[in-house]
């Protein structure tokens, strides 16, 4: 805490020391960001299965196509 402390009074000023400063702040920022990002927050919902892994059906449909039919008369 005392890092952050100091660059932010060091990034107020210009010139060099003052960027360089800034570009502290924006890690020690970052290095919290990704150390809070493995958060143990609630359960997530499960993600659905795509449609091309439901069971195939062994069975033909009732209604088929009409190719491949012998003609009527």
């Amino acid at each position: 805490m005392d890092l952050l402390a100091v660059a932010l009074r060091a990034s107020a000023g210009t010139g060099a020391h003052a960027g360089a400063a800034r570009e502290v702040v924006l890690a020690i920022l970052l290095v919290r960001l990704l150390a809070d990002a493995g958060h143990d927050g609630p359960p997530h919902a499960d993600r659905r299965l795509p449609r091309s892994a439901a069971p195939r059906r062994d069975r033909l449909p009732h209604r088929d196509s009409l190719a491949g039919r012998r003609p009527r008369g």
